[in-house]
């Protein structure tokens, strides 16, 4: 009989998308050449989020061939929270690996969640290794770029850091029963809705029920390069979704969003004059974060008013 360490693991892999169905078709040939995909048979459920592109297409005439099961899953609830809880409740996998549909994954990417999760079996919540997808060498003005603005996902850990205290959703593996235990994505946050924050907020609860997160450092994936965000008018656009997101995770007052945000002005001030560039930039995503906030503040009196 086998031992506990070697049971075969189920996996669904769930992948929320919108008219993106180049980065689809990227992303599903990149799983396609997965080392052990044919062993291992994970199920894996594209949920497409009513898209007016080609993308219900690609996935649906991919499903013949695929060498294991793919799922075209329409949801018609707009955001990406929305996509992702009803692809839950379609898996059937003992392990939840999500995927954004802007990365590809590393050829061993499905063999270390396995190894990841069998080796351990209390591990509930890995996070798994996000890297920029540049050339070799990097072109040094994307780099550049890449290193202003920050609006680009690249995690990059040592091996020894120990238990997290976050999580980002472009490259992340769930048991199904943490669920179970805390919940599935808090729909009012996340793109299509808020914005931003739908996997820090779920890393909240998670953590809240002293589950730990793991970093998973060989399970990696890569995450594609978009030149338009890498803008001041994006930079701008993600610091302030992240404000509002936030505001709705946890209210504050007034009082306290306008101190922060004086706080922040005076730090980017004094940035501007005597720090770096890294600092500068750190401290206005901060004004655009509370600007953001306070919107969100603002819109919710209004609403409240006029009910």
């Amino acid at each position: 009989m086998a031992s506990k360490a070697t049971l075969a693991l189920t996996i669904t892999v769930i992948i929320p998308t919108k008219n993106r169905c180049e980065l689809i078709r990227e992303l599903l040939n990149s799983l396609e050449n997965l080392r052990g995909l044919t062993r291992i048979q994970p199920n894996i459920i594209v949920g497409d989020n009513a898209s007016a592109d080609s993308t219900p297409k690609i996935v649906e005439m991919r499903k013949t061939s695929f060498p294991t099961e793919l799922i075209l899953l329409n949801v018609s609830s707009p955001g990406k929270s929305a996509v992702l809880n009803q692809a839950i409740r379609r898996s059937t996998g003992e392990v939840l690996a999500f995927l954004d549909d802007d990365v590809v994954v590393d050829s061993s990417w499905l063999e270390e969640i396995e190894n990841f999760f069998q080796s351990n079996r209390a591990h509930c919540v890995g996070q798994g290794r996000i890297r920029t997808g540049l050339g070799d060498p990097p072109d040094p003005e994307i780099r550049r770029l890449l290193q202003r603005y920050r609006t680009i996902p690249e995690l990059e850990f040592s091996n020894d850091i120990g238990d997290l205290h976050s999580l980002n959703g472009a490259n992340i593996a769930i048991r199904r029963t943490v669920f179970d235990r805390v919940g599935y994505f808090d729909e009012r946050l996340g793109p299509g809705a808020s914005g931003t924050s739908e996997d820090v907020e779920l890393a909240q609860r998670i953590r809240k029920a002293d589950m730990k997160i793991a970093y998973m450092n060989r399970a990696i994936v890569y995450h594609r390069v978009d030149r338009e965000r890498l803008t001041e008018k994006y930079f701008k656009q993600t610091h302030w979704r992240q404000g509002a997101s936030r505001f709705l995770m946890k209210k504050r007052s007034s009082a306290e969003i306008i101190y922060n945000l004086i706080r922040a002005s005076g730090q980017y001030g004094y940035f501007t004059l005597f720090g770096n560039e890294r600092d500068r930039y750190r401290s206005k995503g901060r004004i655009y974060h509370y600007l953001g906030m306070m919107d969100a503040k603002r819109n919710q009196t209004e609403f409240n008013r006029t009910r």
